[in-house]
C-alpha cells in the first residue's frame, strides 16, 4: 500500500525536523512516496514538498474561536488536508523520533499504533458523543504522536470543512474538546473495523519548556543513548 508522509512543524521544533524525518525514512516499512512539511516558514530541502500552514486547508486559524486556535487548526489539517497525492498519509509530530523498525501495514490492513502512555481525557469523548453520537469504542486511547489517515474516511467524518468549523466553534470548550486521534480511531473502529489492526508501542517522553531550546548535539546524544533501549520511539517536547 502506498502512502505519503506529512510532518506538521512549529518553529520551536525546526531543530528536531531533520531527526524526525530521517528516523521515519530509516525505520518505516514501507517508505513513503512523498514527504510534505507543513510549517509557517518555507523549508527547502531535496525530495520534500513544503506547504505553508496557512495554505494547507480551506479555513484560517483566525476563524477558530476556541482559545487554542493553533492546536485546533493542526487537527483540522490532519483530518481535512487534500494536498497529498495518496489517499493514505502518515501524520507525524515533528518532535517524534523513531527508534526501531516498524511495519505500517499488516497485509491489507493499516495499523493503529497504541501508546503505552495513558492520555485518556473525558472532554474528547464528550465531543465525539455530541458531534457524532459516537461512544468510546475501546478501553485504550488512540492518542499518539503519529497516525495513518485515509482521505476517504476523513471525508466521511468531515464532509464539509466549513460546517465542521461551525460545529467546533459552537461547541468546543474545555469540557468538550476535539481530538483528531480519538475521533478518527473510534470512528474507524465502529464503522470500518475490517480496515485496521493495532500494535502497541513503547515510548520514552522527554520535554522541557520552550524557553530552553533543544540543540542538535543534545538530540544526537539522546539518539545514541536510546539506540539499544527497548523503546519504539521517543519524544523531545518543547512545552509552551
Amino acid at each position: 500500500m502506498n502512502y505519503d508522509l506529512v510532518v506538521l512543524c512549529h518553529p520551536k521544533d525546526y531543530v528536531k525536523l531533520e531527526f524526525c524525518i530521517n528516523s521515519c525514512l530509516r525505520f518505516s516499512n514501507p517508505k513513503p512516496d512523498d514527504i510534505y512539511i507543513v510549517s509557517p516558514d518555507e523549508i527547502r530541502s531535496e525530495h520534500i514538498v513544503h506547504i505553508y500552514d496557512d495554505d494547507a486547508i480551506q479555513i484560517k486559524k483566525e476563524n477558530i474561536k476556541y482559545r487554542r486556535p493553533n492546536w485546533i487548526y493542526q487537527q483540522f489539517i490532519k483530518l481535512c488536508q487534500d494536498f497529498t497525492k495518496n489517499d493514505h498519509y502518515l501524520c507525524v509530530d515533528s518532535d517524534l523520533i523513531f527508534n526501531r523498525d516498524f511495519d505500517l501495514f499488516d497485509d491489507e490492513k493499516v495499523k493503529f499504533f497504541i501508546s503505552d502512555r495513558d492520555q485518556k481525557h473525558d472532554p474528547y469523548f464528550s465531543f465525539m458523543k455530541m458531534a457524532y453520537n459516537l461512544e468510546r469504542q475501546v478501553d485504550f486511547t488512540f492518542i499518539n504522536d503519529f497516525m495513518m489517515f485515509d482521505k476517504s474516511i476523513c471525508r466521511e467524518i468531515v464532509p464539509n470543512i466549513n460546517d465542521f468549523l461551525q460545529l467546533c466553534n459552537d461547541n468546543v470548550s474545555d469540557d468538550c474538546l476535539l481530538s483528531e486521534f480519538e475521533l478518527y480511531g473510534n470512528y474507524v473502529t465502529k464503522h470500518h473495523p475490517e480496515l485496521y489492526t493495532k500494535q502497541k508501542t513503547k515510548t520514552q517522553t522527554n520535554g522541557r519548556f520552550a524557553h530552553i531550546p533543544w540543540c542538535k548535539e543534545e538530540i544526537d546524544e539522546l539518539s545514541a543513548e536510546n539506540a539499544d533501549k527497548d523503546i519504539d520511539l521517543f519524544t523531545i517536547h518543547s512545552w509552551t
